[in-house]
């Protein structure tokens, strides 16, 4: 009787033990990703509580935190933004110093690549060459895509958001929290040979950019958060071929804070978002348009719109809600005439969206 006793205490001690260890080491989900969005949530600067989301299109639900969920170890400090190469898609985490590549269909882990100082954006050239953008070093790092060795490119200036035309990328010259210079320039790299060939000056602090249907760069300035130090927010249309500055719109010093930037599927109307700090609504442009939007497209509704994409194929606008900065944030779909279509869960501090 002790002896039965004492095999079925050994059998629940074996269970409980097989329980506790499932859920302290959980095993890796299998994930597979269709059509829909992909949200980088940033998470709280030092706190490494980064994640991944991903809208689903014919589901129309979201699920969060994928990365996590797929490869059991989290995304690191802060998920500033994704590139989909191929089958691949990049996640650049800028605090921590890294960029991971990871299966884009399954989202399993593939590789690190690191030692970076502080990066963005990432921009693929060619089939063998991506751009990474640094908000620290004055320059831009160039990656090899298949042996996933960079090496770093100095221009002098910090970099930002990047386009590519021809043989050319057009890099903003967003923070100089870091290097003394004026940031008030986008800089022209050749590519072929991975140089700096120009500069235009533009206004303070240009960060997002676009390509419309003439083939010229929208940019989108901020013109600075201190109302004491000159700013001049604008948005500016440069000619890629001449280097000229072609239009130029400026908002009001001090009241316009104007931020994001994003085009239709036609590349005939962008879409950016303006107002007081935390108060930003979203406005509709022509790119023929000869004079800025009097009145704004969406409305927050005391939302605070953090980030903004548009779907090249229905003209869905899409718009994050990063609410405190504290609790979990949303994200808003919207209809191409306006038309709140539907409000999703996300994670902390949802930002940068892209279309798979």
């Amino acid at each position: 009787m002790k002896k039965s006793l004492f095999l079925m205490f050994l059998v629940a001690l074996m269970a409980f033990t097989s329980c506790s260890n499932k859920k302290d080491n959980p095993e890796p989900e299998v994930f597979k990703v269709g059509k829909g969005l992909f949200i980088s949530n940033e998470g709280t600067f030092t706190y490494a509580n980064s994640s991944l989301s991903f809208y689903d299109f014919d589901k129309n639900t979201v699920e969060n935190n994928i990365f996590f969920r797929v490869n059991n170890s989290p995304i690191g400090d802060v998920a500033q933004s994704l590139t989909l190469i191929g089958n691949d898609l990049y996640i650049v985490v800028n605090n921590s110093k890294y960029i991971y590549k990871v299966d884009s269909k399954t989202i399993k882990y593939k590789a690190k690549i690191d030692g970076f100082t502080s990066p963005r954006y990432m921009l693929p050239i060619d089939d063998d060459k991506a751009y990474v953008s640094d908000l620290v070093s004055p320059g831009f790092w160039k990656l090899n895509l298949n042996t996933l060795k960079k090496e770093f490119v100095e221009t002098g200036k910090t970099t930002e958001c990047m386009v590519k035309i021809g043989d050319e990328v057009f890099v903003s010259n967003w923070s100089k929290a870091y290097v003394s210079f004026e940031n008030n320039t986008v800089q022209v790299i050749d590519c072929v040979n991975d140089t700096l060939v120009a500069e235009i000056e533009v206004a303070q602090e240009p960060k997002a950019m676009v390509v419309d249907k003439n083939n010229n760069i929208w940019v989108i300035c901020n013109g600075g958060w201190d109302p004491t130090a000159g700013q001049d927010p604008a948005l500016i249309c440069i000619n890629p071929t001449t280097r000229e500055i072609v239009k130029r719109f400026d908002f009001t010093p001090g009241t316009d804070s104007p931020d994001g930037l994003a085009i239709d599927g036609a590349k005939e109307n962008i879409f950016f978002m303006n107002g007081g700090y935390g108060m930003l609504n979203i406005y509709k442009m022509s790119v023929d348009a000869t004079e800025l939007p009097a009145t704004a497209f969406i409305t927050s509704n005391g939302r605070l719109f953090y980030g903004i994409n548009v779907d090249p194929q229905n003209g869905d606008i899409y718009v994050t809600d990063a609410k405190n900065y504290i609790q979990n944030g949303d994200l808003l779909r919207y209809s191409a005439d306006g038309t709140l279509l539907g409000t999703f869960s996300l994670g902390l501090i949802p930002s940068y969206m892209l279309f798979n």
